[in-house]
C-alpha cells in the first residue's frame, strides 16, 4: 500500500512500519506493539533505506528480548551460556594475589572467558581432542583436579588452628636454640674439571665473588654468590658437615658435588641461632604444617589402597 508520510514523500509500507527514500518516520507497529520513537532525515538511495530499515528491526524490543541473557550467566558464545560462577571464581583467584575487585577486573575476566570459549567451541568443532595423547592429557586434568578437591575438602574439615601453629613455633624454637646459623656464598659448576679450575684461581687470590658472578650457574651469581642466614638443616648434608669445620673467611678445599653440579662454599658469617618472632614466621609454620598434614593423609591412603607396581 502508497502512503504519503508526514513530511510529503512518497512511502511504502511494511510489516513493521513505514519507510520511503527521503524520511524515515519510527512510528507505531501493531506486529511488535513500539511506540513512535522519533524523526530521522536520510536522502538515500531506496536500498540503503532497506537496510537501515532492517536496523531499525535488529534493535527493536522484541529481538533485544531475544537477545537478553538468562540469569546468573555473564555472557553467551554462539548460544552457549558463561555462568558467572566463573566469574565470581576468577575475582577469588585475582583476590588471593592482592588484586581488588573493580569494573575493569571484572571486564579483562569476562573477556577472557569469552575469548577461551570461543577457542574452545572452535577446539571442538576440529575434534583437537579426538587423538590419544589429547586424552591422555584430558584425563590427567581430570585427575589433578580431583586430587585437589580432595585434599582441599580434608583440609577444610581439619583446619589448623592458630594454638596448632604456636606449638609448632615453640617446638622449632626449642629445637634450634643452641644452634648456629651461617653466612654463606657459593660458586657452581656444571662438572667437576670446571669447579676444580675455579678453585685454583681462588688459591691463586681471585675474588670470590668476582668469580661468583662470571662463572657460577647458580641464581646467586648475581649476587656475587651470597645467600641469605642458613641452618645446618636447611643445606645438603654433605655441605653442612663441611660448613661445621671450615673457619670464617674460609673456603672447601675441594669441589662438592651436589644434585645440581659442583660447588665451592664458602663461610662469610657465622652467629648464634637469632630466632625469629611469631608474628614473622607463623605463615611458613602454617604452609608447613599444612604440608605436613597432606603428606599423612596420603600416606594413610596409600597404605589403604592396592598398588601394583
Amino acid at each position: 500500500m502508497i502512503l504519503r508520510n508526514t513530511a510529503g514523500a512518497m512511502a511504502f509500507k511494511s510489516g513493521f512500519g513505514y519507510f520511503d527514500r527521503t524520511v524515515f518516520t519510527f512510528v507505531y507497529c501493531p506486529a511488535i506493539k513500539s511506540e513512535l520513537i522519533g524523526l530521522i532525515v536520510m536522502k538515500q538511495p531506496r536500498s540503503l533505506s532497506i537496510l537501515l530499515a532492517i536496523g531499525i528491526i535488529a534493535f527493536s524490543p522484541l529481538m533485544q528480548a531475544q537477545e537478553k541473557l538468562p540469569a546468573d550467566t555473564v555472557a553467551s558464545v554462539n548460544g552457549k551460556a558463561i555462568p558467572e560462577l566463573w566469574l565470581k571464581q576468577g575475582l577469588k583467584a585475582r583476590a588471593a594475589q592482592g588484586q581488588k575487585d573493580t569494573p575493569e577486573l571484572r571486564q579483562a575476566i569476562r573477556e577472557d572467558l569469552i575469548n577461551r570459549e570461543v577457542m574452545s567451541q572452535e577446539a571442538d568443532r576440529l575434534r583437537l581432542y579426538d587423538t590419544p595423547e589429547a586424552q591422555a592429557q584430558l584425563a590427567q586434568i581430570h585427575q589433578n583436579f580431583l586430587a585437589g578437591l580432595l585434599i582441599n575438602d580434608y583440609q577444610d574439615k581439619h583446619p589448623l588452628s592458630d594454638a596448632d601453629v604456636k606449638a609448632a613455633y615453640d617446638k622449632q624454637m626449642a629445637e634450634l636454640v643452641n644452634q648456629q646459623q651461617y653466612k654463606l656464598s657459593l660458586i657452581t659448576l656444571p662438572n667437576e674439571a670446571e669447579a676444580a679450575d675455579v678453585l685454583a684461581r681462588l688459591r691463586k687470590g681471585e675474588a670470590f665473588a668476582d668469580l661468583a658472578k662470571s662463572k657460577s650457574i647458580d641464581a646467586s651469581a648475581r649476587n656475587g654468590g651470597s645467600l641469605d642466614w642458613l641452618l645446618p638443616t636447611q643445606v645438603a648434608p654433605v655441605i653442612s658437615y663441611v660448613i661445621a669445620n671450615l673457619p670464617k673467611g674460609g673456603y672447601s678445599a675441594v669441589p662438592i658435588q651436589t644434585s645440581v653440579g659442583w660447588s665451592i662454599i664458602k663461610v662469610d658469617d657465622k652467629r648464634a641461632f637469632k630466632a625469629p618472632s611469631l608474628e614473622v614466621s607463623k605463615e611458613q609454620i602454617r604452609l608447613a604444617l599444612m604440608q605436613k598434614q597432606r603428606n599423612e593423609y596420603l600416606k594413610k591412603l596409600r597404605d589403604a589402597a592396592k598398588v601394583v607396581e
